[in-house]
């Protein structure tokens, strides 16, 4: 996400960056989300396991590769959901996505596209090692997200996600703080939309964006330091501190974004992957179905933080 802030001297990577990019590779064509050699040199020029390893320096191997699988997923998503609302009639039906997460980490419907399929696979990866309500509080983000077409944000599902490549879970009595829905609210705020070709008037405009930018992140700032003076005055117990300090500073790494100079895509920031041309040239439709349908994928399992013997 961008970073308004100077290059950091003391830039933090996660140790585990080598396994997330070769876990990533491997999952990215499993899955069918790259489908061609053009898309897969792209996918490797972008390097989203090193922004991965960078904003999540502390997550553990499995939670980093997992967290880099869904980073990629909705980065995808999204590329693919601008070029088909511009290219096909709004009456055409979305693809459904919701029946691929199912709240209890069961059974899903086989997956038609590869979308599809690469969702419910970073769903089952993820969903049995977090909390029933934790589900409950990603569907619905995750409904949010999917309802607002190509202008969504993915900030509210990725902000769920960090409590899983964070290791805690905020306890609900944390999560009904004023303060603490302030903060959310302001770095909601400060995530970007998706990206979309600069026009000469929004070149012009680029001053009064940064300055907007740099509100949006004094306003997080000033919010998170009120949440912390808000825990403190309340004397909540340790396991909640530890579990709200861990989820806050994931967060300000997520939006603050470490970007050293000769970054080329970080995603979610404006940049574009283009995974979706052949070698041809011709557009790619993962929303679609394919024909004929590949194999069923085997379950990546969905156990947190544990090691699979090299299984991804």
């Amino acid at each position: 996400m961008p970073s308004e802030r100077p290059p950091s001297t003391d830039l933090r990577v996660n140790r585990h960056a080598a396994e997330a990019a070769e876990f990533i590779e491997r999952w990215v064509r499993r899955t069918g989300l790259i489908q061609s050699f053009t898309a897969q040199r792209r996918f490797r020029r972008a390097d989203c396991a090193a922004f991965a390893a960078r904003v999540m320096p502390d997550a553990e191997c499995e939670r980093l590769k997992r967290g880099t699988a869904w980073l990629v997923w909705f980065f995808i998503f999204l590329d693919q959901s601008e070029e088909r609302e511009r290219a096909l009639p709004s009456a055409e039906a979305p693809p459904e996505f919701l029946p691929f997460l199912p709240p209890d980490a069961g059974l899903a419907p086989p997956p038609r596209t590869a979308l599809q399929r690469g969702l419910a696979d970073a769903w089952r990866m993820v969903a049995p090692a977090m909390s029933p309500e934790w589900r409950l509080r990603f569907l619905a983000r995750f409904r949010e997200f999917l309802g607002s077409g190509a202008a969504a944000k993915p900030a509210r599902p990725l902000f769920a996600l960090v409590e899983y490549t964070s290791g805690y879970e905020v306890p609900a009595g944390v999560r009904a703080l004023p303060a603490f829905r302030a903060m959310d609210d302001a770095a909601a705020l400060f995530c970007p939309g998706p990206p979309s070709a600069v026009s000469p008037a929004r070149q012009r405009s680029g001053q009064r964006e940064s300055e907007l930018l740099t509100a949006r992140r004094e306003t997080f700032r000033l919010a998170l330091a009120a949440l912390h003076r808000d825990m403190a005055r309340r004397r909540l117990p340790a396991a909640a501190v530890s579990a709200a300090s861990a989820y806050t500073e994931a967060l300000t790494l997520w939006i603050g974004g470490p970007a050293p100079p000769g970054d080329r895509v970080r995603p979610l920031e404006g940049g574009r992957l283009s995974l979706t041309d052949d070698i041809t040239g011709a557009p790619v439709d993962l929303l679609r179905a394919r024909r004929p349908a590949p194999p069923p994928v085997p379950s990546t399992g969905g156990g947190a933080g544990t090691s699979h013997a090299g299984r991804e």
